[in-house]
């Protein structure tokens, strides 16, 4: 029994399944085509989308600092997927938009993320694939909501 329940660890399981995106990520997305895209880029790329958004909504939307997105963007940009404009509406804000390019490799990356989720869908059924997402974030609301909690 003992280790059956050790199977259940919610600990291991997020470990083994973020160890499992990151190789999935690393083969499938961030290596295939852009050698200089990497993981740690995949989250704010796709969060920047084909309409765009500024550097402080974009740290907000992920939870970190400007000075961290600003150094991902560097990257981005240095790779010719992300580039930003000024802000029409806040001149001390910085407008953040895909190039041509970005736009390219984010509808690859886009579809096959849907297809990966599609395959996940098949193996647990679509209900309980929805069950799991919304179960991911409630935990990760718990967890902002604690981080708010203590840096009060």
């Amino acid at each position: 029994m003992q280790c059956e329940d050790s199977k259940r660890v919610t600990i291991r399981l997020v470990y083994l399944l973020k160890r499992f995106m990151d190789e999935w990520n690393e083969k499938k997305l961030c290596r295939l085509h852009y050698p200089g895209f990497n993981p740690a880029h995949l989250p704010l790329f796709m969060s920047i989308g084909t309409s765009g958004i500024s550097n402080n909504e974009l740290a907000e939307k992920l939870n970190v600092t400007k000075q961290a997105t600003s150094k991902i963007v560097k990257e981005l940009e240095a790779i010719n997927m992300v580039k930003s404009e000024k802000s029409q509406s806040d001149a001390r804000s910085a407008m953040l938009f895909l190039t041509d390019e970005g736009v390219k490799y984010y509808q690859y990356l886009k579809a096959q993320i849907t297809q990966l989720e599609e395959q996940y869908k098949k193996l647990v059924g679509a209900k309980n694939y929805e069950i799991a997402v919304d179960v991911m974030l409630k935990l990760i609301d718990f967890h902002e909501h604690q981080n708010c909690l203590q840096e009060k």
